[in-house]
């Protein structure tokens, strides 16, 4: 009688260990096993029993059996390994994989035990189902809706599954945005506050501030500087970062890298736990993921730069923030009175200059504007004209006219002789309005005349009115007495 050995797993006391089982020739003739599986089992080759023997037999095995399907409902027993290859696998196992593998192709995901979802991944790993990486990835995402989101997975199995499908994305290349998606949230987090704190020029108050609050030591936004501040004590948190960054020196060191360091580059074994085979493993690669990580392959060996949480140094950051809030709950008078600690005292200044900037500020900000629409300046003095001519006595006309032969920079090479006289007496008596009601003028054309000469010259509008009087705003007085000083006498 003619005698064939195949592995069949009777114990499932150690997925390392294999034993032979003899398979009579009656059951080599078994009708209910489809002569697929035979072939596929007399395609293993036994060797030295490494990982890469184990990887060439499931390879060898795995394209074999890619395109087979089957209909079985014989086994319900428990299979216990880990994440078997098929050698591991008894007939009736086999037989049950791959029928639920038939419906998990056609995205119906029934539950079955993690060992045979395990396959299944390893198979797509692998290329096996799959005709390029992206459309791998594409399988493994359909796995996680169809078969985790549906609770059939266990907590283990879910964690391998975003490990594998970002580790894939990274070493085959994948551009960042799909790399991101499969990201742990955590370490995206981690990564996308410190590329801010890292480059704060470009970001507003509130990415800073949360930022912020990611790292510190304390909930910011129970800080009454925030609580009862609102988004004034946001934008005071995040202009100390800001001025800290662009000020701090010491040794050579930005604040940034005083606090986090310089960047750290180990060895990443990607898909360590997984039956995986990289055909380009030997290949130079790279993966950016953000300004503090990324992945790269050199000589075939995997690295990864990160900012490793151990190099912090947290007590220079809390130092910061802890002077920060006690310097603006004084400047808001909000809350309780924080002591100052001797050892922060070099944050002092920094957050003193915030204060002072934000002074300034408010100061600014409530100075009275006047907006001038240039484009609507002409009309306003040709109505003006017309209006004024309206008005006028033959008399009026002779002196206006002889007055026009007087040149218009004649005074100050800026104003004409009239607009220049409106300011003298502004200056001297505060009012100017006997001289334009003389003059037949409007004061909202005067205001606008002079405000749109002067801008270039003094950077900001000199005269306010209210429609029928005009002042000179208090900020430019003097350097309105400067203008006239050095202008002709009248």
């Amino acid at each position: 009688m003619a005698k064939y050995i195949v592995l069949e797993n009777l114990s499932n006391l150690n997925e390392n260990q294999y034993h032979d089982t003899g398979i009579t020739a009656s059951k080599l003739n078994d009708p209910e096993i489809p002569a697929k599986i035979w072939e596929m089992m007399q395609l293993y080759e036994y060797g030295d029993g490494s990982y890469a023997q184990q990887k060439k037999n499931f390879l060898r095995q795995g394209e074999f059996m890619k395109d087979f399907e089957d209909s079985y409902d014989g086994w319900s027993g428990k299979c216990t390994y880990f994440s078997p290859a098929y050698h591991d696998l008894t007939l009736s196992q086999l037989r049950k994989y791959f029928t639920w593998r038939t419906k998990a192709r056609k995205g119906d995901f029934q539950p079955i035990e993690s060992p045979f979802a395990y396959l299944y991944l390893s198979e797509l790993l692998c290329g096996i189902g799959a005709e390029t990486p992206e459309e791998t990835l594409k399988k493994m995402a359909d796995f996680e809706t169809g078969f985790v989101n549906s609770g059939f997975a266990d907590t283990l199995l879910k964690m391998h599954l975003k490990n594998w499908m970002f580790e894939y994305a990274v070493i085959h290349g994948m551009q960042p945005e799909t790399v991101m998606q499969h990201a742990d949230p955590q370490i995206l987090a981690h990564d996308t506050y410190m590329t801010i704190l890292k480059n704060p020029a470009s970001k507003n108050d509130n990415e800073i501030f949360l930022a912020l609050s990611f790292f510190a030591e304390k909930d910011l936004f129970l800080s009454p500087v925030v609580s009862e501040g609102g988004n004034r004590g946001k934008h005071l948190f995040a202009e100390l970062w800001r001025c800290v960054s662009a000020k701090y020196n010491e040794c050579g060191l930005d604040f940034f890298t005083e606090c986090f360091g310089q960047i750290y580059t180990i060895k990443w074994h990607p898909l360590f736990n997984a039956l995986y085979h990289d055909d380009c493993a030997d290949s130079d690669k790279e993966c950016r993921i953000d300004e503090c990580r990324r992945y790269f392959c050199k000589n075939g060996v995997w690295y990864e730069e990160y900012y490793e949480k151990m190099m912090f140094d947290k007590e220079k950051f809390y130092a910061l923030l802890h002077e920060g809030e006690r310097v603006f709950r004084k400047y808001l008078k909000i809350g309780r009175t924080l002591r100052k600690k001797p050892d922060e005292s070099w944050a002092t200044q920094y957050a003193e200059a915030v204060v002072a900037a934000d002074k300034k500020a408010e100061t600014e900000a409530k100075r009275p504007k006047i907006n001038i629409d240039i484009s609507g300046l002409d009309k306003i003095r040709s109505d003006a004209a017309l209006t004024r001519e309206s008005l006028l006595t033959e008399d009026e006309i002779e002196e206006e006219t002889a007055a026009e032969t007087v040149p218009e920079n004649e005074e100050n090479g800026l104003l004409d002789k009239i607009h220049t006289e409106i300011l003298r007496n502004l200056l001297k008596t505060g009012s100017a309005d006997e001289y334009i009601k003389a003059a037949h003028l409007m004061p909202s054309v005067v205001a606008d005349t002079i405000n749109a000469t002067l801008f270039d010259e003094i950077g900001d509008n000199i005269l306010e009115c209210d429609g029928k009087t005009l002042a000179i705003i208090e900020d430019y007085v003097e350097e309105v007495e400067k203008l006239l000083q050095n202008s002709k006498p009248c």
